[in-house]
């Protein structure tokens, strides 16, 4: 039987095709997505879908019969409710009661051009759709947010692509026994044909949708099928009657940002020019205030010196004791996974056993939420008191950057990542491992093109220089590894490689 392409490339689809002919993959809920190029579903080294806490379940190790499982669903999201949380938590007891272990499980918000499609109008960007649905799952301790559907893609994709993308990412990255399951609502029972022949799925019923659900159930392909599992669920929730009518969306201002300018030690590892680190500053400015209301602080303003007495949280501006911690993220800098030390430094404890008995004035950067803050004062050893606080920058609105965290490989730069490794990594502000919206203000429709520029600035400073990721710092060059980069592989190939993937994505599908 000859396949249409995008059939022929799908595991699940392909092997419902050769079984049961074209028309299946038509019941099943296939469409053509209207991109004629072939975005691989094996990509696994574009670094956007978290994985800490499947990789956490994995390490525990606790017993199930077959491979552990990691739950899907997809859709629009929008908003996300309780109704969502509650179709994956039936999903996993309806597979636990089965001897299955669900190790985690993802919620995979539509691309635009879905929303588009279904109201009319987007009345939010992705990023900010995408930073919603975190917030929402993070207190879950399971379940996180796959950015790739919507940010990764020119158009609206099939189920089964977002499915079978994922099964090869986790597959490949945290442990190849991992079987991704499908999660369906009730008025979706159909999809459950698609995984007849390869893969699983879950089909969660809900009040309205007990006839879909008694007709797929009593399809014959599907009777016994022992890779469908029909659970009951009575949850009414329905995003559809949540959300008022679409309006004209706000207008407001640029968000504020804070950009903290440093000087030649934040390329010391690398070993650029000053000349070369100060041209970089200079475009990025002009990236940033194309895009936001921008503040920018040479570091000569950044308050005075430190002096005797004195505990530094800040790497720009050392104390008399310097602790070296820094907020850890999952993939993507939505999910905040808790305070960590910085990469390749003492374990924060024994930072903290260390600080001699005595008064001391605490100096962060900012006070932003205060939680390093209360975290320090509160991880203190007996005999070491606190007496004040000074931060290096005033009191503002919006986030506070620096100018390192854009630029590949600088030292201590860039967000700290938990790799699926189970290393620690960082990478810069940038898409894919880091949403520059969720970060640094970068107004959330623009976080593609974005960081598609400052890709492209990070090719212009690494050009000619014979830097490879061997010469990274330990952090940024384990993040590197892991997406797929060889030690030899030019900083100039890398940066530009990320630039040639995200100008494909800014550009419309045939164009």
């Amino acid at each position: 039987m000859s396949l249409p392409w995008k059939v022929a490339r799908d595991p699940y689809l392909r092997a419902l095709a050769l079984r049961h002919g074209l028309p299946a993959v038509e019941e099943a809920g296939f469409f053509e997505d209207g991109d004629p190029g072939n975005a691989p579903l094996d990509d696994t080294g574009w670094l956007s879908t978290p994985t800490e806490l499947v990789r956490r379940a994995l390490a525990r190790g606790q017993p199930g019969d077959g491979p552990p499982v990691v739950l899907l669903a997809t859709g629009a999201f929008h908003p996300v409710h309780d109704g969502h949380l509650a179709m994956m938590e039936t999903a996993r007891r309806a597979l636990g009661d089965r001897g299955r272990r669900v190790v985690g499980g993802y919620l995979s918000p539509a691309h635009d051009d879905y929303i588009r499609h279904k109201w009319g109008r987007v009345d939010r960007a992705v990023s900010d759709r995408l930073a919603r649905l975190a917030a929402v799952l993070a207190p879950t301790g399971w379940l996180s947010v796959d950015p790739w559907e919507a940010l990764a893609r020119r158009v609206a994709v099939n189920y089964t692509d977002v499915t079978a993308r994922l099964q090869a990412y986790l597959g490949s990255l945290l442990d190849p026994a991992v079987e991704v399951v499908y999660v369906a609502g009730g008025d979706n029972a159909r999809f459950a044909l698609a995984f007849s022949e390869v893969g699983g799925c879950v089909v969660v019923g809900r009040p309205g949708s007990e006839e879909t659900v008694r007709r797929w159930r009593e399809d014959p392909r599907l009777v016994g099928n022992p890779r469908i599992v029909w659970a009951a669920g009575d949850h009414p929730g329905s995003s559809t009657a949540l959300r008022p009518l679409p309006a004209e969306p706000p207008t407001p201002g640029p968000p504020a940002l804070t950009l903290r300018l440093e000087d030649v030690r934040a390329v010391a590892t690398l070993g650029l020019p000053g000349s070369a680190w100060r041209a970089f500053q200079e475009a990025l400015l002009a990236e940033l205030r194309a895009r936001t209301a921008l503040t920018s602080v040479p570091i000569e303003d950044q308050g005075e010196p430190p002096r005797a007495g004195t505990i530094s949280l800040d790497p720009l501006l050392p104390g008399q004791v310097d602790l070296a911690l820094s907020r850890l993220y999952d993939l993507g800098g939505h999910h905040l996974l808790g305070h960590v030390a910085r990469p390749d430094h003492p374990p924060l404890e024994d930072q903290l056993a260390a600080v001699p008995p005595g008064d001391w004035i605490l100096r962060d950067d900012d006070r932003a939420t205060g939680a390093t803050v209360a975290l320090v004062t509160t991880g203190l050893p007996p005999g070491v008191t606190v007496t004040g606080t000074v931060f290096s920058l005033p009191e503002g609105p919006g986030e506070i950057a620096d100018s390192r965290d854009f630029l590949l490989g600088t030292d201590d730069g860039g967000l700290v990542l938990a790799l699926p490794d189970g290393t620690v990594g960082r990478a810069p502000y940038l898409l894919p491992a880091v949403d520059p919206a969720a970060r640094a203000e970068i107004p959330p429709d623009r976080a593609l093109a974005f960081s598609r520029a400052v890709w492209e600035l990070n090719a212009e400073v690494f050009a000619r220089t014979g830097l490879t990721v061997s010469d990274l710092p330990p952090p940024a060059g384990r993040t590197a590894r892991v997406a797929g980069f060889a030690p030899g592989d030019l900083l100039e190939d890398l940066a530009r490689h990320h630039t040639q993937v995200l100008a494909g994505l800014l550009q419309p599908p045939g164009g």
